[in-house]
């Protein structure tokens, strides 16, 4: 299954809670589709232009949007789901927001290109809760750790950085990437918290943050790592990048189970779904949905 051509490179896809459609960043819209064949699809108009980053809240009522407009603005919006209603804006960045994150407790994290990353007041809009001061170029990726009382942020500045959600307390900087890093998830499920980072340095690396270990590196991308995912299951992590190259990779080793040719060119978006879904978005504006069986990928038709 494939989305026609646009003339932005996609940056942002995700499923919607329910699985049954995937969401894809277009220039001032939310392009929402049903994931069946010759399904139309519906736009969300968006006031960005350029959308980065979704992320839905833990009852699956409200979607946070990331974006702006490089170099002037950005910010986060919240809109109604599914009727893509605006409930609230926080353009509170100097630059695109590039990033965005709800964590387990409902609290809101965002962080942009203006090297920013904060909490937002969900009491107040535009209001910041809290700063986290440590990076020194554009904030790339964020997560939650499951128990939400840290998160993990990476950056152009090639750190991936945990920070106590409660303080703003920087607790721990890792320099081990070479390159700017790009992404970052966690292992969903994992006792103690795992997460996967993907960097310009052609790896994907694998940390332990709360006490300071990198666990292992995944070598073998011939490029940059641009997104990075794990599976719902927490059993594997899916990459891609600049090669426009897709790869399954193995959580528990460094072993590369599966790797196939996503796109031709470079992948800059990945969304995991319900029932083994997958999705990729490319700079050419084509999206591929696909079907993980086992260690091998599918083309849904």
């Amino acid at each position: 299954m494939a989305f026609a051509l646009e003339a932005a490179p996609v940056t942002a896809l995700r499923f919607s809670p329910d699985g049954k459609h995937l969401l894809i960043s277009r220039s001032r819209v939310i392009e929402v589709r049903a994931l069946q064949a010759d399904a139309k699809p519906r736009n969300i108009p968006c006031a960005f232009d350029k959308v980065m980053a979704f992320a839905f809240s833990a009852d699956r009522k409200t979607l946070a949007v990331a974006g702006g407009t490089p170099g002037d603005i950005g910010g986060v919006h919240l809109l109604e789901w599914p009727s893509g209603k605006v409930r609230g804006k926080w353009d509170v960045f100097e630059d695109v927001a590039t990033c965005v994150a709800f964590g387990p407790s409902g609290n809101l994290a965002a962080g942009s290109a203006d090297h920013s990353l904060v909490l937002l007041d969900l009491r107040r809009a535009g209001r910041v809760a809290m700063r986290f001061e440590g990076h020194t170029k554009a904030t790339r990726g964020l997560a939650f750790a499951p128990d939400g009382k840290s998160l993990v942020s990476v950056s152009a500045d090639r750190t991936v950085k945990l920070w106590e959600v409660r303080t703003g307390k920087l607790e721990r900087s890792f320099g081990n990437h070479l390159g700017p890093v790009h992404a970052v998830a966690f292992r969903p499920g994992a006792e103690p918290a795992y997460c996967v980072t993907a960097s310009d340095d052609k790896t994907v690396r694998v940390w332990q943050p709360s006490i300071g270990r990198m666990v292992r590196i995944v070598r073998g991308h011939g490029g940059p790592v641009f997104a990075v995912a794990f599976s719902a299951d927490g059993r594997r992590i899916f990459s891609v990048g600049k090669e426009g190259v897709g790869r399954i990779i193995d959580v528990d080793s460094d072993k590369v189970l599966h790797k196939w040719k996503a796109h031709d060119d470079w992948v800059y978006a990945l969304a995991v779904g319900a029932n083994g879904k997958l999705a990729t978005g490319d700079w050419r504006g084509e999206v591929r949905v696909w079907r993980v069986k086992g260690d091998r990928i599918f083309r849904m038709e």
